[in-house]
């Protein structure tokens, strides 16, 4: 069933409490098949969502024997000082330097963390990304303007929801002149994904013909936005990427699938039926969406104690029914996490959902915790200024 993003925004405006994701896109299609997939999909998680990755505790790999750095009754562990023991598939790991600085400026921190202050570093180059969702292309500076300025704010890579460039895309919904703007340098800033396996037979001639430096394998394939969007279980999944895995990819390496709960026990079941694939994987997917700097660093270290491996967060947002940040507190909200994530030393990307304008309702959110980077015009927001800033990017010419 085809539906357009006009749909999506009718679903959206009725205020359907079935779901509280946010729309990425509206209809994909794939040249090497001719199922519809109707893909109403907005990421990021409302309050209920936020409360599940919570509840990590020994249910998470429940039947897997996989350890957990913690359960439900124990106390969470501090951000830096995760578990190091593998699982009992095969895991490899790898981590990074630290960097960035603690501060005693605990001004305006009363919404967040009390063990977690404000702080400014410097950023190892492709740290900063962003993601770039369906409405983007109703922003009227996307996306010249938009990328310029996210650009100067530090911001390397983005991901679109798709597997083509977004000129390809008639979800993205852009007009003839901005994708006529969309450049060279745009489009290979993009971290292309296989959405589902609906995607797997073009996304192995692009390892063929025009191989990506990385290639994301499934978006939240454990969850289904209104039952429109495809969901895969994690035997199958295994079974289905291994023609990707398969394939030759020499220049390009893979990110794990990324899950709505990265914790729970889609992942674990995944590992365990693809037989040790995990060392096919550069870097693990994660999700988060919590207003609580402290909530998503415990799951930051969560995966990582289970895996041992390189992170990439995919999607990192404030934005849920319970945030009550605004523009001020928004701000202290990034230059407290952004040092305590780098800090850790094995997350190597973020993407902060969204770097376009958005004035739809994010995860139920309220209008003041917006986490758009960009304004309309492709101005930069205090947002994406504090997102810089925490990597020690300041620039002095940037007007807003």
């Amino acid at each position: 069933m085809m539906l357009s993003l006009v749909y999506a925004s009718i679903l959206l405006a009725a205020g359907s409490t079935a779901s509280p994701c946010k729309l990425h896109s509206g209809n994909w299609t794939s040249s090497s098949t001719t199922v519809a997939k109707a893909a109403l999909h907005r990421d990021g998680h409302g309050s209920a969502a936020v409360n599940q990755n919570q509840k990590l505790g020994t249910q998470a790999n429940a039947g897997l024997n996989l350890p957990l750095p913690y359960s439900q009754e124990s106390s969470a562990p501090s951000s830096t000082s995760a578990s190091n023991a593998g699982p009992s598939v095969a895991a490899s790991g790898s981590s990074g330097p630290s960097s960035g600085s603690g501060s005693s400026d605990t001004s305006g921190t009363s919404d967040t963390s009390a063990s977690l202050t404000p702080a400014s570093g410097s950023c190892p180059q492709g740290f900063l990304n962003t993601v770039f969702n369906t409405n983007a292309g109703q922003s009227s500076g996307f996306p010249t303007a938009t990328s310029n300025t996210l650009t100067e704010y530090g911001i390397n890579n983005w991901i679109g929801f798709s597997l083509d460039t977004l000129d390809k895309q008639a979800d993205y919904d852009l007009s003839a002149t901005q994708a006529s703007q969309l450049s060279g340098a745009f489009n290979k800033a993009q971290i292309p994904i296989v959405m589902d396996h609906t995607y797997i037979q073009d996304a192995v001639g692009m390892l063929a013909n025009n191989p990506p430096l990385y290639l994301e394998l499934y978006n939240e394939p454990d969850f289904s936005f209104e039952n429109l969007t495809l969901t895969e279980e994690p035997a199958p999944s295994a079974s289905d990427l291994k023609t990707l895995l398969d394939t030759p990819h020499p220049n390009t390496k893979f990110i794990s699938p990324a899950l709505m709960d990265a914790n729970g026990p889609w992942l674990g079941e995944f590992f365990q039926a693809c037989n040790g694939c995990i060392d096919d994987f550069h870097a693990i997917a994660l999700h988060v969406y919590n207003p609580d700097p402290q909530g998503v660093l415990d799951q930051i270290t969560q995966l990582y104690g289970t895996w041992n491996k390189t992170i990439w967060i995919t999607e990192l947002s404030p934005a849920t029914a319970g945030c009550d940040l605004n523009t001020t507190t928004m701000a202290t909200y990034i230059s407290t996490l952004i040092p305590e994530i780098l800090k850790l030393g094995y997350v190597e990307k973020i993407f902060w959902n969204s770097g376009e304008s958005d004035s739809t309702t994010i995860n139920q959110a309220p209008a003041a915790c917006s986490p758009s980077l960009t304004n309309s015009d492709g101005s930069f927001t205090p947002a994406l200024q504090a997102l810089g800033a925490a990597c020690g990017i300041n620039p002095g010419t940037a007007t807003s």
